[in-house]
């Protein structure tokens, strides 16, 4: 025969490709042992169906040994042994659906193998018969050539008996149990694979060993819970059943929770996609389904089920249908979860809130994180922002650039830009305000360096000009908004650490213009070395530091301007306890006006020597509290805060929140 002088071709076909398929070979002799017990069952219920697997894995060699308590070999199963692809009417009517192909696996996988059956004839005779891996050229499958002897048995039974060790079928052992080293994870994996013959044959028990260590398969190491959700669904003119089994599990669902399907009572894949079910709950379940489209659907080898993607979508739709109504009060917990959650985003991430379509969110099962939140928002802006980059390299005359610039979408990316601005400028003030204590937690001076202080306002070394695009090198807006842009007449510079001249200094040269040149001297917000001291105090120091820029405007901001014509400015920013002590010291040559609706802030008309002291000029100059500018950007800049965040009450009936 044709089919038994080709069996190790079709066997070397079907399996030789497939990676990683060692479980097939298991699969294949597991099943064959659960359907002979079953069967021999359902003829005889006093009949306890069991299972012995061994399985030994060592370095170069695995042996694998499993028996049933089945009929053995009788006349009908000696027949459908021997012919591969005849159905065997017997398994076929108990809904067993045998393809006749999975022999090919142990062909394939199995360097020997060995049968020993004790079965008993229609004259009530038992009989035992050992059947040793044949050559393939003496037909792989015939029986009759091998002797047989009347036995005094009790009972019936069929022992398989595989030895793997050539290289690439050992290799492919060894990858499955790699991940399943233990006897816990490969206890799962057979509980997984074969679940609807568990959880339909209550007596079915299969005993498990694997190197050294047993274990107990029945019904009852399935979860304590089991659960069942059936629908039926008419696909290709033919309404079919479907079984959703939800069984227990410790852990909690969350997110989409992945379905396992099963054609023929065999765990397998769909070829085109996957079905799941979105939900979280702190109760966790495994979701398997099972269905007569899938036993008529599956793959010659029971591993993939081929059915339309249409298909596909009209069971996922019933399914979400069939448990949403089983999980309806967890649904409505967790869309007020996530509510809550976009609340907290709201206020949080304002600048975000018109990236984030609340109707969808509204509709999610699971409950959608704070987190998530943010995830999707920046993914919509980022969106948002390529299409907008792209639209602004445009012609500016074309009118797609014109109707985008119109756009829903583009206002959203500019009133989030604003909003990004305006919450930079408010954790700026949030950090210059942590620096305002004298004392830390423990009651000593805070050591806050006069540098902390300067990075603050203004990055060091560094110059401001001709740039729309430099917010991020200096906060200078803190004093004036004024200083929020530069231009090609309105400069600024930033001294290095250690450089003999003032902190920042600010200078216009617009010909049309007065010129003008400001200093801004930035003390420590703990201690100014030199508040109110003899030999040079704050203000002293800032006339050296004018002087310097009057005698040498080429050095310090390669300007080259007559110096007598230049107005001069210097802010001092200093700690209102070091400002009290300059204005008590002699530094001060007149008299100071308070700086009208602040406490400690105050200027002065004063001059400076050019070269002499008799030869002067002059300067104003002002002296701020570090306490006081603080409360003047923050009095700026509070009402953008408030309308940019959209301040809003909480509603209080939390149970309006569905």
């Amino acid at each position: 025969m044709e089919q038994k002088s080709n069996v190790q071709y079709r066997a070397e076909k079907e399996y030789k490709n497939s990676r990683e398929k060692f479980f097939l070979l298991l699969r294949e002799v597991i099943s064959n042992a659960i359907h002979a017990v079953i069967i021999r069952r359902l003829k005889d219920d006093s009949i306890i169906p069991s299972i012995s697997l061994d399985i030994n894995l060592r370095e170069n060699e695995c042996r694998i040994c499993i028996t049933d308590n089945g009929e053995g070999f009788t006349k009908q199963n000696r027949e459908c042994f021997e012919a591969l692809d005849k159905i065997n009417s017997e398994k076929e009517r108990y809904k067993f659906h045998p393809l006749g192909q999975g022999r090919l696996a142990i062909v394939f996988f199995a360097d020997s193998a060995n049968y020993e059956t004790v079965y008993k004839d229609e004259a009530g005779i038992y009989w035992k018969q050992d059947i040793p891996y044949p050559n393939v050229s003496d037909g792989l499958f015939e029986l009759d050539g091998f002797s047989k002897e009347k036995v005094e048995a009790k009972d019936t039974y069929t022992k398989l008996s595989l030895i793997i060790n050539k290289p690439h079928t050992f290799g492919r052992a060894h990858t499955f149990f790699k991940t399943r080293s233990d006897i816990n994870a490969l206890k799962l994996w057979i509980i997984e694979t074969f679940f609807p013959f568990l959880i339909q044959n209550e007596t079915l028990s299969i005993s498990l060993t694997f190197n050294g260590e047993s274990a107990t398969i029945t019904r009852k190491n399935i979860e304590t819970e089991i659960e069942q959700a059936t629908f039926e669904l008419d696909l290709a003119e033919k309404k079919y059943a479907f079984s959703i089994w939800l069984i227990r599990s410790c852990s909690p669902m969350k997110g989409e929770n992945l379905i396992t399907c099963f054609a023929r009572n065999l765990k397998a894949e769909l070829s085109n996609s996957k079905l799941s079910y979105q939900l979280d709950n702190e109760t966790g379940y495994k979701l398997y389904l099972t269905s007569d489209l899938f036993d008529e659907c599956v793959d010659t080898k029971g591993e993939h089920i081929e059915i339309s993607n249409s298909d596909i979508s009209n069971i996922q739709t019933k399914i979400n249908e069939t448990l949403d109504k089983k999980f309806a009060d967890v649904i409505t917990q967790n869309k007020r979860q996530s509510k809550w959650n976009l609340r907290a985003f709201r206020q949080k991430y304002p600048s975000l809130e018109v990236f984030v379509e609340s109707d969808a969110l509204s509709k999610e099962k699971s409950i959608v994180s704070e987190a998530d939140i943010v995830r999707r928002a920046v993914e919509e802006k980022s969106r948002i922002e390529k299409k907008f980059w792209t639209f602004i390299d445009q012609d500016s005359t074309d009118e797609s650039q014109s109707r985008y610039n119109d756009s829903e979408e583009c206002q959203k990316l500019l009133n989030s830009s604003l909003h990004i601005y305006v919450r930079h400028r408010e954790r700026v003030l949030k950090q210059l305000h942590s620096l305002l204590p004298l004392f830390n937690e423990d009651g000593d001076p805070k050591p806050e360096l006069e540098n902390t202080v300067h990075e603050l306002f203004f990055k060091r070394g560094t110059t401001l000009e001709q740039s729309s695009y430099i917010n991020h090198l200096h906060n200078l807006w803190i004093i004036d908004d004024k200083f929020t842009t530069f231009s090609n007449n309105f400069k600024a510079k930033s001294t290095k650490n250690g450089q003999s001249l003032t902190d920042i200094y600010v200078w216009a040269d617009d010909p049309e213009k007065t010129r003008q040149v400001l200093l801004i001297e930035i003390k420590s917000t703990t201690k100014a070395h030199n508040a109110g001291d003899k030999y040079e105090g704050m203000i002293a120091q800032i006339h050296r530091y004018v002087r310097s820029f009057y005698n040498s405007p080429t050095k310090h901001l390669n300007w080259d301007v007559n110096t007598d014509k230049v107005q001069y400015t210097a802010i001092i920013l200093a700690r209102k306890s070091d400002i009290e002590k300059e204005l008590m010291s002699t530094s001060v040559g007149g008299s100071y006006t308070p700086i009208p609706f602040l406490e400690n802030s105050y200027y002065f008309d004063d001059f400076f020597p050019k070269t002499s002291p008799k030869d002067k000029m002059p300067i104003r100059i002002e002296l701020y509290s570090f306490e006081d500018i603080y409360y003047l950007a923050s009095s700026r800049n509070n009402v953008f805060f408030k309308l940019l965040k959209n301040t809003f009450e909480i509603d209080s009936d939390i149970d309006n929140i569905v």
